[in-house]
């Protein structure tokens, strides 16, 4: 294989206002061959982005290449003018980004992006560039291909505007694709239609990929080659076998540590993080625990659902009658005190629009039943009655930044909603917002930055503080891990699981990641187009699978080979 990409010596620093130099890459060395596979693994923080964007010359303008740089087919890509780097992006290096809402432009259809893309990088034009862009949407396996393309962004799921952007980065068959955490949104399925066209190109076109991602079992599969950073320093590389199965460093060795297992289920991940061990930590508590609620009867649920349906309805227009399609169809389903409820599937299969039913933001299909600590929920009448049950029902996101207000303070965010329902005043939302970002394990000062100012799993913390601070007996869990690094996932379950123990949390938890369910719930349910295809304790469900469509679900993970503990 000939050397298509050679970084060498590479070190990118940042000034700072207050003088001091930080530096995202210091002395960084890689190379990549036509054909090869090489993955990037690191927490959040790491550079592993940063060397992407440096080869196609989108660092942040303050950005300075203190030495060495970037060769792609020996010319230094990292140095070029803005005008010969339009003639790379795209054309010579496709980029899959981690994000696929903000990579793509909200006020354009899928159509005219992918055709966009296409006109820009292929000689193809008119009917030519619309009928390959039908066979790059049918090639990242996005069902109904042709109606997708008069649909705007915010009209998909995630996992289908990954699959687009995928399509996007591919349509000029690169010679280089640099894939940033390319299945974070993805469900299993997906993402081995994916990951399987990745390697299918590679092979065929002899197209290189650098994969950054923090799922190991994806590295376990796909790769060749794995680059280990921390803090811009390469800690260990070498074939991917060896690093992962026997890697010689304690931090690689804590990165394999922190990976879900799906094969049995641990008490805590072997990685720091938990209730914040400090001296406040006991008001935070006391403050949680002071929490009204009224005792249920023994042995029975705290939720009760029963046929829950939900159809959604398109409107009529000039041109198109209107259309119906059910998401949720005649869910039931039981959840008790104290334990976690997963619900897993496909996207698409409806295990948001449960949530968001439970929770009232849409109105469920007629007949059916939510019954919480006793009472159906249809029954509450008077905004007293209303808002107590709110407080008592809280959500934690799976996008922590678009979930937080960004012209507020993380402490402004965690208290703002107590302040607007007359629950507290100015000072006492100061200390208690300080008080449960020392619980999550943030420092008491960070509550005055903004939110941009934190890394993802730190946002993340702070949306769990805010959920916290209604002090609820509920919180829906929408895939709160997916966009974190392994380590930072580890801390946050483990951070999960502690506030369960001491404050007797109630947790649904909706996640794509099986493995991840399996350390965090006692019970799950499978979904599949709006139905329920099986439902039971864990260790039965997602260790001897009774149905064939939760056996794919398993069937289609990456597996990541545990070496054997001495």
């Amino acid at each position: 294989m000939s050397e298509l990409i050679k970084v060498e010596n590479l070190t990118i620093a940042y000034p700072m206002a207050d003088g001091e130099v930080f530096r995202a890459i210091d002395n960084f060395s890689m190379t990549v061959s036509r054909g090869q596979i090489v993955g990037v693994v690191g927490e959040s923080g790491a550079g592993k982005s940063t060397i992407g964007k440096a080869t196609l010359g989108l660092l942040d303008e303050n950005a300075v290449i203190d030495t060495g740089g970037v060769h792609l087919d020996n010319i230094m890509v990292s140095h070029l003018e803005e005008h010969a780097q339009v003639e790379i992006r795209g054309n010579k290096v496709g980029y899959i980004y981690q994000n696929p809402m903000t990579a793509l432009n909200p006020v354009l259809t899928i159509g005219e992006q992918i055709i966009e893309a296409i006109e820009a990088n292929t000689n193809k034009r008119g009917a030519a560039a619309r009928d390959y862009a039908i066979a790059l949407l049918q090639q990242a396996e996005v069902p109904l291909p042709e109606e997708r393309l008069e649909k705007y962004p915010h009209q998909m799921s995630g996992g289908l505007c990954q699959r687009i952007v995928f399509a996007i980065a591919i349509c000029a068959k690169p010679d280089l694709i640099i894939a940033d955490e390319p299945t974070t949104a993805l469900d299993v399925t997906v993402q081995k239609a994916v990951l399987d066209t990745l390697v299918r190109l590679t092979r065929q076109e002899n197209i290189a990929i650098i994969l950054i991602t923090h799922d190991m079992g994806v590295v376990s599969e796909m790769c060749d080659y794995v680059y280990v950073l921390r803090h811009g320093k390469l800690v260990e590389s070498g074939p991917a076998e060896q690093v992962l199965q026997h890697p010689k460093q304690d931090y690689s060795r804590e990165l394999m540590a922190a990976i879900p297992r799906i094969d049995h289920k641990v008490e805590r991940f072997a990685v720091p993080g938990g209730l914040g061990q400090v001296a406040d930590r006991e008001r935070a508590i006391a403050y949680l625990m002071g929490r009204q609620t009224e005792a249920g009867e023994e042995g029975q649920p705290l939720l009760r659902v029963r046929n829950l349906s939900k159809t959604f309805e398109t409107k009529v227009t000039a041109l198109k009658a209107a259309t119906s399609f059910k998401a949720v169809s005649d869910v039931s389903f039981d959840v008790f005190p104290s334990e976690t409820m997963g619900i897993v599937g496909e996207s698409g299969s409806g295990k948001s629009t449960v949530g968001r039913l439970i929770l009232g933001l849409h109105t469920p299909d007629p007949g059916y039943e939510i019954v919480y600590r006793g009472r159906e929920i249809s029954e509450l009448k008077t905004r007293e009655e209303k808002l107590a049950h709110r407080k008592s029902f809280q959500c934690i996101f799976q996008d922590p930044y678009s979930s937080l207000n960004p012209r507020m303070s993380a402490g402004e965010n965690i208290t703002y909603p107590l302040k607007a329902h007359g629950m507290l005043g100015k000072e006492e939302a100061r200390e208690l917002a300080g008080d449960l970002m020392e619980l999550v394990g943030l420092p008491r000062a960070s509550a005055r930055k903004m939110p941009h100012a934190f890394s993802g799993g730190e946002r993340q913390r702070i949306g769990i503080a805010r959920a916290l601070s209604f002090r609820p007996d509920f919180i829906f869990c929408d895939e709160p891990t997916s966009a974190l690094d392994v380590t930072v996932q580890a801390e946050l379950l483990n951070l999960m699981k502690d506030l369960q123990d001491q404050l007797g949390l109630t947790l649904l938890f909706v996640s794509h990641d099986l493995a991840v369910v399996r350390q965090m719930c006692d019970r799950v349910m499978v979904m599949k187009s709006g139905e329920v295809v099986e439902s039971g304790p864990c260790d039965k469900v997602l260790v001897d699978p009774h149905e064939a469509y939760t056996q794919g679900l398993l069937a289609a993970m990456p597996r990541f080979e545990f070496a054997p503990v001495a």
